[in-house]
């Protein structure tokens, strides 16, 4: 059974809901220096090139996450029965099957899965893909995002929630902190948390990940720029900027900026002046905070966890990190 749902709250909530993310957007694009939120990469098309980024292979923590998952898959999974898993910013289905995997069909029987995710397209694929996998387990979709509201998590009594992919490293420090709080606050005691958490390391290996040969990252970088004129009916042109990433030391983060390549005024409805920026001029679209092991104690202070298990790779380039509820 699969079914997919959106998370509206109350009648008018959409119109609401947009109006929100045009001012989220004005306030990054008025900003000095520019930004806009890295949650808007994630329509449809996004999702779908985020899919492509993790199979490149430049591109190491989606398959050193796989691995791990797969090498401790029966562990991880031991007391996944009768519970709610609970995945967030969802996307593909690839880690949560590897997991599935390592339950038996009874296991798998008496649990539900429930994806949350802001692409319909990703929730409607993975649903479709899940049946066909695993015919014997409950599927359920919710478009929502997730760093906004968890309150749709709270009615299920036996949760294991999981974010992979290091998504939380999208979050400024102050931000990820609320985000794990919130979390605790949703939870039930012995209810778990699987983190995954790209950790710091040599320069010319993160810098690479996000400068793939093929140009997809950039392809997905510029894509945002589509997204932000659906959105507030601008006229941005995203071929007439360069894709800019980085690592910021001083930050432990991969910075992503679009670089405009000349100077340029951007038309929309939504602002009288409309925009100037100069050539050279950037826009922020994303943070990919890297991190040290003091920070999953951190997250565990935060959230009122206690550690089950840390699993990592042979290189300890990457951190699955097995939380509990106290």
């Amino acid at each position: 059974m699969s079914t997919v749902t959106r998370n509206k709250g109350n009648p008018g909530a959409e119109d609401a809901a947009w109006s929100r993310e045009a001012q989220e957007i004005l306030t990054g694009l008025t900003a000095t220096p520019k930004f806009i939120p890295s949650r808007f990469f994630y329509d449809d098309v996004g999702s779908k090139l985020f899919e492509r980024i993790t199979k490149l292979p430049e591109y190491y923590p989606s398959r050193t996450e796989k691995g791990i998952l797969k090498r401790y898959a029966g562990e991880i999974t031991d007391g996944f029965g009768d519970a709610a898993i609970i995945e967030l910013g969802s996307g593909d289905c690839s880690k949560i099957s590897i997991l599935l995997r390592a339950l038996s069909e009874g296991e798998r029987r008496s649990l539900v899965y429930v994806s949350v995710d802001v692409s319909r397209g990703a929730l409607d694929e993975s649903g479709r893909l899940l049946r066909k996998r695993f015919g014997d387990i409950t599927v359920r979709g919710i478009q929502a995002d997730f760093t906004v509201d968890m309150g749709m998590v709270e009615k299920y009594d036996k949760k294991v929630l999981c974010l992979f992919g290091s998504t939380i490293g999208n979050l400024d420090p102050s931000d990820a902190r609320d985000f794990i709080a919130r979390t605790g606050c949703v939870m039930a005691k012995g209810d778990r948390f699987l983190l995954g958490l790209d950790m710091v390391k040599e320069r010319a290996v993160l810098e690479r990940a996000y400068n793939d040969a093929l140009g997809v990252t950039a392809q997905f970088n510029r894509n945002i720029l589509n997204v932000v004129n659906r959105v507030i009916g601008s006229d941005f042109r995203p071929e007439l900027f360069e894709h800019l990433a980085f690592f910021n030391a001083r930050h432990n983060r991969i910075e992503m900026h679009l670089k405009a390549s000349r100077a340029m005024h951007v038309n929309t409805p939504l602002l009288t002046q409309g925009l100037d920026l100069e050539e050279g001029e950037t826009i922020h679209t994303e943070n990919s905070r890297k991190f040290l092991r003091d920070h999953i104690l951190e997250f565990a202070a935060a959230g009122g966890f206690a550690i089950r298990r840390i699993h990592s790779d042979s290189m300890g380039w990457f951190c699955l990190v097995d939380y509990v509820k106290q």
